[in-house]
């Protein structure tokens, strides 16, 4: 019998080793609206998933605003993207197919 796929929030709890500050950025994100874009919307521009998987860019720089809570998540989103690319990747792609089942 074959494990049953964890939902959002069990995996944002319990995310794979070394992809904690992904799951942070994401939750965090959670308090944006979508209109202004999110700082986990950055981060998909920036490790490049946004632009192969949807052909645009899901984040307006101008009208989104960082602070140093928010850049400090994606600090360290970031790293984990530089260590481990294909993971952060897989993890970053795998929350955006749960958010967006019903």
């Amino acid at each position: 019998m074959a494990a049953a796929t964890p939902d959002l929030w069990t995996l944002l709890d319990d995310p794979p080793d070394g992809l904690a500050g992904i799951a942070d950025l994401y939750s965090w994100s959670l308090n944006y609206e979508a209109r202004t874009g999110s700082p986990f919307g950055l981060y998909l521009d920036l490790i490049g998933w946004s632009l192969d998987e949807l052909g645009e860019s899901l984040t307006d720089l101008a009208r989104l605003p960082l602070g140093y809570v928010e850049l400090d998540k994606l600090t360290a989103a970031l790293a984990e993207y530089v260590s481990q690319p294909q993971e952060a990747r897989e993890f970053a792609a795998r929350l955006v197919d749960l958010e967006a089942r019903p």
